[in-house]
């Protein structure tokens, strides 16, 4: 099998365009959890796929340089796409306990959708100041998740909320920060696969700069 770099991105933007399907059904009320689950299937066999793909590229081309980098942060991508495809499956469940369209969810779920949108944008246009937007855009959301934590415990506890439902809204708060954090790894590939640093733990990227 004559297997490219464009080959693994070919692949991993087509698992992409599931993965990001399955995020908008994940909160729409006219889609069912077997619409989910039919998405979490094609996203486990594009996982499958391209992690085979990236081994037989590695070890029949013994790429060097950006090609080995491409092949590198295709499989961490795959991984986090996968994981993000997991996340929608519990987002779906818990919202199966709510009554109403959460309006904090809704503005949450747009937001980790715009951040999942930009990593992704980042890797097609090798854009890495896309890539950091997406790292700042993170704290954001963390910042959202906590709010939203803290207040529906405190409607739980104060019984204006039904404990079930306050749970699931808690739930589905944390299922969202997590998305985040996946479309926040991806960014992070993305300027190791363009610069060559791995920059998870370098401070001055996570900082919000003006």
């Amino acid at each position: 099998m004559n297997i490219t770099c464009l080959d693994l991105r070919d692949l991993i933007l087509k698992m992409s365009s599931v993965v990001e399907s399955s995020l908008q059904a994940s909160l729409n009320r006219e889609k069912t959890l077997e619409d989910i689950f039919a998405l979490e299937r094609k996203i486990n066999d594009f996982h499958k796929i391209i992690d085979d793909s990236c081994f037989k590229y590695i070890a029949l081309k013994a790429p060097h340089a950006k090609d080995l980098r491409t092949a590198l942060a295709v499989m961490k991508m795959n991984s986090d796409l996968e994981r993000m495809g997991d996340q929608a499956v519990k987002i779906k469940r818990h919202s199966q306990l709510l009554s109403n369209d959460i309006l904090t969810l809704k503005n949450m779920a747009l937001e980790v959708s715009l951040m999942v949108k930009n990593s992704l944008d980042s890797f097609v246009r090798s854009d890495i100041q896309l890539a950091i937007e997406v790292i700042h855009h993170d704290q954001d959301i963390n910042l959202l998740n906590k709010d939203i934590v803290r207040g529906h415990i405190d409607q739980i506890k104060n019984n204006q909320i039904d404990f079930d439902e306050g749970y699931a809204i808690i739930k589905i708060s944390k299922n969202l920060e997590r998305i985040g954090d996946h479309a926040k790894n991806i960014a992070e590939d993305v300027i190791f696969l363009e610069s060559g640093s791995d920059i998870r733990h370098n401070l001055e990227y996570k900082k919000n700069k003006d």
